[in-house]
């Protein structure tokens, strides 16, 4: 299918997926869309029946995962744990408006990330992040770059990644989640670049590219280690982290993997819907769960509900570090009033007041511990200046330098130190003429080497003939036993009928 064609063939297979669907009871509101049905199409090659199988398998494992509720039932707690032994995370778009998805797998430990979190909780936080990026951030990216979205951008870190440490457990686990996205969340991916990959990465991956879906391999690029060019051509300098050739750094909220830089973090689930599409959004205050607040942040949360405040915009009220969720009700989009604004300006600036005070005083106690440090070394700055005087005095009027505190030991002998000179000359005499001596082996000694050689390779070809020679006698011994037995049964058996004969 090609240009035209190929875009009214699929729509013609889109609406007989739907038709076929529906007549099957198998297509809720919330799946009723024409990009949704074009991806998993895809993925069994428009082959209806095919594709209402492996609908109805998703529809299936949803109801049983927990899915559909996974945004608001599940909270993984130990998030940050898990970002310290497995690097991850979203971080701005494409040049094309797609997320772009990075994992540092050279410092992923498999063992320790086990150690902090449970598979079954990880397989949860999984499933909790693609239905994100599909609620979120493919409406967010959608809405900012003016068209639909709904691949990402995958870059993926191997530099330093010890294959050996990779546990079967681990290995089980990435295989759970492969078939998780391959089955429920298919065609998702749009391009995938391997960075910092080494020579035995590439040669594996050129053995495996031929065993692969041919469509999957086109989208995975394996760079090494001159990989900036070819992301920048894919990825603006400012969306891309400083650590893979970038300009961002994200250092205010505590690095790029941990600030889910992207469009999503300015707009609200509300003005994300396909149907209205507005630049900025706004929650009521009461329907919305701010986490991790200062204390008096929420009190004055609530007065602002108390005093009448009608709405608080989602971006002004949540730091990038306070998860905000919503309760039950669905919000709709409210007209923002003056006094709210206040409110929530009065929040922001109470929140970062608290944190600046906080660092603030951290940097005082540092301050005070080094000026103590310093005042203790006091005493000693004074005694080494008093001693660097004496020192330039003495060594003005020619006199002996003799240091306070310690016993003069006179002028030196020059007798004890001829012996030394005389070493140390002769070192330097067999320093150089080792520097002068040519690190090649001489030819005739290449000769005497290779000679040497040869009479080995002989002596091994000698040994090899005289171990199958005696193989040969072995066998012919061993032949010479089985006819000396022979002999043997048989004069025992002529012996015997010749006494039968002559007794008879």
């Amino acid at each position: 299918m090609e240009g035209r064609g190929a875009a009214e063939e699929e729509a013609r297979a889109v609406e007989e997926l739907r038709q076929a669907l529906a007549a099957r009871d198998l297509l809720p509101p919330k799946f009723d869309d024409k990009h949704t049905m074009r991806r998993f199409l895809k993925a069994r090659g428009f082959d209806i029946d095919k594709t209402i199988d492996m609908w109805s398998e998703m529809l299936k494992w949803r109801k049983e995962f927990g899915a559909d509720s996974i945004l608001t039932d599940f909270v993984f707690d130990e998030l940050e744990d898990v970002l310290l032994y497995y690097p991850h995370g979203f971080h701005g778009v494409d040049r094309d408006g797609r997320p772009i998805y990075i994992e540092i797998l050279g410092k992923v430990d498999p063992n320790k990330l086990l150690n902090v979190t449970t598979v079954e909780r990880f397989l949860k936080y999984h499933v909790q992040s693609l239905e994100r990026l599909f609620a979120e951030k493919y409406p967010a990216c959608s809405v900012a770059s003016k068209k639909h979205v709904d691949t990402i951008t995958t870059i993926l870190d191997v530099k330093g990644m010890n294959w050996m440490k990779v546990s079967k457990l681990a290995r089980e686990v990435v295989l759970h989640i492969n078939k998780i996205d391959g089955d429920n969340y298919p065609e998702i991916l749009h391009r995938m670049f391997i960075v910092n990959a080494g020579s035995g990465f590439r040669l594996l991956w050129g053995a495996l590219r031929g065993l692969i879906d041919p469509n999957t391999a086109e989208k995975i690029e394996v760079l090494g280690e001159t990989y900036q060019c070819r992301l920048l051509e894919q990825i603006d300098k400012s969306q891309l982290p400083d650590f893979l050739g970038g300009s961002c750094s994200c250092s205010c909220e505590g690095g790029c993997l941990r600030s889910n830089k992207g469009p999503w973090k300015m707009m609200t689930s509300d003005n994300l819907s396909e149907s209205a599409p507005m630049e900025t959004g706004h929650l009521s205050s009461g329907n919305l769960v701010c986490q991790d607040m200062e204390p008096d942040v929420q009190m004055k949360l609530e007065n602002s509900q108390s005093s009448g405040s009608s709405s608080i915009p989602l971006k002004m009220l949540s730091s990038p570090n306070t998860p905000v969720t919503r309760k039950e009700n669905v919000v709709t989009p409210r007209l923002i009033t003056v006094s709210s604004t206040v409110t929530c300006f009065q929040l922001c600036h109470s929140v970062w007041y608290h944190r600046l005070l906080k660092l603030l005083v951290d940097v005082i106690k540092v301050i005070f511990l080094f000026l103590w440090r310093l005042l203790s070394l006091a005493p000693l700055f004074s005694a080494l200046r008093r001693v660097a005087s004496h020192c330039i005095k003495t060594s003005s009027t020619g006199e002996h330098v003799h240091m306070p505190g310690m016993k003069s030991s006179g002028p030196i002998d020059k007798d004890c130190t001829a012996p030394c000179l005389e070493r140390l000359k002769r070192l330097e005499h067999m320093v150089m003429e080792l520097n002068q001596r040519s690190p090649r082996i001489p030819p005739e000694k290449e000769d005497l080497i290779e000679e040497s050689m040869r009479r080995i390779r002989s002596i091994e070809c000698d040994i090899k003939k005289t171990q199958r020679a005696l193989n040969r006698t072995s066998l012919k011994q061993l032949k010479l036993e089985q006819r000396v037995e022979n002999w043997k049964d048989s004069m025992l058996s002529n012996s015997c009928r010749f006494s039968y004969c002559k007794a008879i």
